[in-house]
């Protein structure tokens, strides 16, 4: 190979003893570090990923809320009775107002709400006591008051979520874990 001042081609420089080292490549130590650097990285972030299934009965708590405030909304805004309808069968919501005719009518403007598998749903009013089965509501006012009440979800870990209207105010709080109504 031909030399050209100091430098070998193909070969990379040469030090003072004329073993040419090659340019551009890595040693095993410099790979060895690296990767221990990025194991111990992972295993820093590993823990503070978020839970898919504690994410999951947080995004149904705040769409329920969400629910409840659009039905107060509605209330206030078109001065009716309203009530939300929480089917505990089927782990479906659904809004309705109180008609001419003396009965609740499903508002057809605003579409139903279904929880994502796995989810457990119970309401407790002040009017209606706890239901574990059928239908539970909750009444809302033409000024926007809410009857006391909670819904609770609890997951397939047997996590469990608390939503809490207030009754003046319409602010809906998501809590952990089962909250009693004479408690609250």
């Amino acid at each position: 190979m031909a030399r050209i001042g100091k430098r070998m081609l193909n070969r990379g420089t040469l030090n003072e003893t004329g073993i040419g080292r090659p340019e551009g490549g890595f040693t095993l130590l410099e790979i060895v570090i690296v990767v221990a650097v990025l194991v111990l990285f992972v295993g820093l972030a590993i823990p503070r990923l978020p839970d898919v299934a504690g994410t999951r009965i947080h995004q149904n708590a705040r769409k329920m809320s969400m629910i409840l405030q659009l039905a107060r909304n509605r209330a206030v805004s078109l001065r009716r009775y309203y009530r939300v309808d929480v089917d505990l069968d089927t782990n479906g919501m659904s809004i309705s107002y109180f008609g001419p005719e003396g009965k609740y009518i499903p508002d057809d403007e605003v579409r139903q709400f279904s929880l994502r598998e796995g989810i457990i749903v119970d309401v407790v009013s002040s009017s209606e006591g706890k239901v574990l089965e059928g239908t539970g509501w909750v009444r809302i006012s033409p000024r926007g008051f809410i009857e006391p009440a909670l819904i609770h979800i609890r997951d397939e870990q047997e996590r469990v979520v608390t939503i809490a209207p207030s009754p003046v105010s319409g602010r809906v709080r998501i809590q952990e874990g089962y909250t009693d109504l004479a408690v609250r």
